[in-house]
């Protein structure tokens, strides 16, 4: 029995080493698959890293340079490692522009397997794409070649479409006279006053685009002092002096206040908003200067007649806007107002502007910002600090009027909100449900010093054609109004990303 017992293990033993043997083939073989399927997830996340990198790169030249969109994302490709056309690896890099502001870069390329040889797989083809979506800053503003009026309202012949004048601040005058953002006081103009928490020494930017030659003038760029003038709002754009920072007249013309201004012209990148890496093109000082007779023709000007001014190419130059920070207590204030253009081509405003209104009439209509169809489905944001004033009592109304600017918007919901600074949250206080008209009821003075904002949801039908400007229209109780407002408008979400 025993004897057979022992014949019977080494008969067991010997089945139990086959069974080792192919289990261990087996295992090897699994491994080496694993092996295989490791290495090509690990490339499917390189070439789809390099598909988005390549995507985001170049969709933000998107719409208005589609080649240089497609080179940029060639090149980045390039530089992840995926040579276009490349026979080693037999890459293909495949970007097209898939709507007016997406680009979509599909990366192919095929890598060496290690064990998967034996079975007769010697490469692996591996594919990916993305889909990147850029929301360009709107234009704002503007539909022409000009921001703001070319001749005084009221004068009898005056045709401008502007409805105002730009408009910047000086350093020591006060937020109360509706420049957010170029005040430095909060709510007094004094040297000791509390600082504007919204304050910024950059100015205001514009922007130009332009398929032909263009030059930059100015209208009235520089600040007009009180020299041997009455200043006030009668006077030329609506310009004032030292009366304005809280230190009283008696400006001569060897003493003139206000602060040198001074405008800068800067090459296009992809960032319109960010100046601080664009090649600067022109710029030009302008001291203050004694004010100018109301009769006094108003004429186009380049800063300083350097040649520097016209330029060409494509993509969106920028404009700058910004006083030299003032040195004494003669660059202390005044209130300036101009218009900016491009002989070719449409200017408009980025990010934000500063206007002053004097049309005379119980009703205004301003160019707001033009919202192309490709926005539909997203959120339109407008704020706007110190709006709606107008003297005398009664309420007025500020509609938020869409394309092609025959009414009030109501084909969304349109949220209002207010608060006092930037430091504070917003308060809701009105929500208009669709089919409800995108407006506010204003008092005089109820938004002195505050900000009121509306939020407005496009439908995901939004579409506007030819003409995509939104418009804000503004109906006063009585006659015409002297007001100066700071408005911004924008899309709600991370302008480049990644969409699929």
């Amino acid at each position: 029995m025993i004897s057979f017992l022992k014949n019977k293990w080494k008969e067991d033993r010997g089945a139990a080493l086959a069974i080792v043997a192919s289990s261990l083939f087996l295992l090897m073989g699994i491994a080496s698959i694993s092996a295989d399927v490791a290495w090509y997830y690990l490339h499917a996340s390189r070439v789809q890293r390099a598909a988005d990198a390549a995507a985001l790169a170049g969709v933000v030249y998107l719409p208005v340079a589609p080649g240089t969109a497609n080179s940029t994302a060639l090149d980045i490709a390039n530089r992840n490692g995926y040579l276009d056309g490349e026979v080693a690896t037999n890459t293909t890099v495949s970007p097209a522009a898939i709507g007016e502001n997406q680009l979509q870069v599909r990366i192919s390329t095929e890598v060496d397997t290690f064990f998967a040889k034996v079975l007769g797989w010697d490469t692996m083809t591996i594919a990916r794409s993305a889909v990147a979506e850029y929301i360009p800053p709107l234009k704002l503003g503007s539909p022409d070649n000009q921001f703001g009026d070319s001749c005084k309202p009221t004068q009898p012949g005056c045709t401008s479409t502007s409805n105002f004048w730009a408009n910047i601040h000086g350093k020591w005058t006060q937020t109360s006279y509706g420049d957010a953002y170029a005040s430095w006081c909060d709510p007094n103009n004094t040297f000791t006053c509390s600082l504007n928490p919204s304050r910024r020494s950059t100015g205001y930017l514009y922007g130009i685009e332009s398929g032909s030659s263009f030059t930059v003038q100015f209208i009235d760029v520089g600040f007009h002092n009180n020299s041997g003038v009455t200043t006030g709002d009668t006077v030329r754009t609506g310009d004032r002096g030292c009366e304005d920072g809280g230190w009283g007249g008696g400006a001569t013309t060897s003493n003139l206040c206000g602060a040198t201004m001074r405008v800068n012209l800067y090459a296009p990148d992809p960032t319109p908003l960010d100046i601080s890496n664009n090649a600067l093109l022109c710029t030009a000082d302008i001291p203050p200067t004694p004010q100018v007779a109301e009769a006094a023709p108003y004429v186009w000007l380049t800063p300083d007649g350097q040649a520097c001014w016209t330029q060409s190419g494509t993509g969106i130059f920028i404009v700058q806007v910004v006083q030299v920070d003032p040195g004494n207590q003669n660059q202390r204030s005044g209130l300036n107002r101009y218009s900016v253009r491009s002989t070719t081509g449409n200017l408009f405003g980025l990010g934000d502007f500063s206007l002053y209104n004097n049309v005379p009439g119980s009703t205004s209509t301003f160019y707001l910002a033009e919202v192309e169809t490709f926005y539909h489905g997203k959120t339109f944001v407008v704020e706007m600090y110190d709006p709606g004033e107008f003297s005398g009592g009664g309420t007025a109304q500020l509609e938020i009027w869409d394309p092609p600017g025959t009414g009030p918007f109501d084909g969304g919901e349109c949220r209002v909100y207010s608060r006092n600074n930037v430091t504070d949250p917003w308060n809701l206080t009105a929500t208009n449900a669709a089919g409800t008209e995108c407006q506010e009821l204003v008092s005089s003075g109820e938004y002195n010093r505050r900000w009121l904002k509306f939020e407005i949801d496009l439908p995901a039908t939004y579409s506007c054609g030819a003409d995509c400007w939104w418009r804000v229209n503004y109906i006063y109780p009585t006659g015409g109004v002297q007001d100066t407002t700071t408005w911004r408008a924008y899309m709600v979400g991370n302008p480049i990303h990644i969409i699929d």
